[in-house]
């Protein structure tokens, strides 16, 4: 998956939470955006997003494609659960419970968003420099683990990733540039900087998956190749956790 749609994924599961609670201002800049401000953050620095949805979910027409402020309100108006963010991968299906169909399409895209309650989920796909967001049916996904938990886990993946490749002799190579995750100032600081952590390791691991110079030997591509993806894992499931909705809001 680029780190451009999953970025835009995460802009707009995290938007769509803020939005939904109407979280309060707690300092400039913090209060909720309008959604046409909130559909524009989300499209960041893609030509378009445009929301298709061949079952007319959200009341959405399935002859042509909707915008991505249309849907957002309609979601909205749908729905008033939290969303979650899944970053499903092979074996490894996180928040995802189904049905089959989403299932597919989220593996393929390597994201969805989905409502707490299920409903109609956001499946990205990336055409050319923008993005095709598909509206699929999803059951009730499994609630995420705590965000707390979650970055407890990536913290030790980190700590047994850095001895293993310490123990092949690998030295830190270049970082691959990045602009940065920056969650809605609504969310807690905790959640911002893991969610920012949790992104620069995905980067990093995947540049690290991709290079497989300075190895001397199979054994160390296939050890290494091993010791990162457990740390992309660790890292994925951060972000996941990172972007649900903190669940001590006083609207709960």
């Amino acid at each position: 998956m680029e780190i451009v749609t999953l970025l835009a994924t995460i802009r707009l599961v995290t938007h769509l939470n803020v939005l939904r609670h109407g979280a309060p201002a707690t300092g400039p800049g913090t209060g909720v955006p309008s959604i046409d401000v909130a559909a524009r953050t989300v499209q960041g620095q893609d030509a378009a997003h445009h929301v298709t949805s061949p079952d007319a979910l959200l009341g959405l027409p399935p002859e042509h494609a909707s915008t991505l402020e249309e849907a957002m309100e309609a979601a909205l108006a749908y729905d008033s659960s939290d969303w979650v963010l899944a970053l499903p991968r092979p074996g490894k299906l996180g928040p995802l419970r189904g049905p089959a169909e989403l299932t597919r399409a989220a593996l393929d895209a390597g994201a969805a968003v989905i409502p707490r309650e299920g409903g109609p989920a956001w499946v990205p796909t990336r055409v050319g420099p923008a993005v095709q967001w598909v509206l699929v049916r999803a059951d009730r996904p499994f609630p995420p683990v705590s965000a707390a938990e979650a970055e407890h886990a990536l913290s030790l993946a980190i700590v047994a990733a850095t001895s293993e490749l310490d123990r092949l002799g690998m030295v830190s190579g270049r970082r691959p540039g990045t602009t940065g995750l920056l969650l809605p100032a609504a969310y807690p600081a905790r959640q911002r900087h893991s969610a920012d952590r949790a992104l620069r390791l995905v980067e990093a691991c995947e540049a690290g998956l991709a290079d497989e110079s300075g190895l001397l030997h199979a054994q160390a591509v296939d050890v290494r190749a091993r010791t990162l993806r457990t740390l992309l894992n660790a890292a994925l499931d951060s972000l996941e956790a990172s972007c649900a909705w903190p669940p001590d809001d006083l609207d709960d």
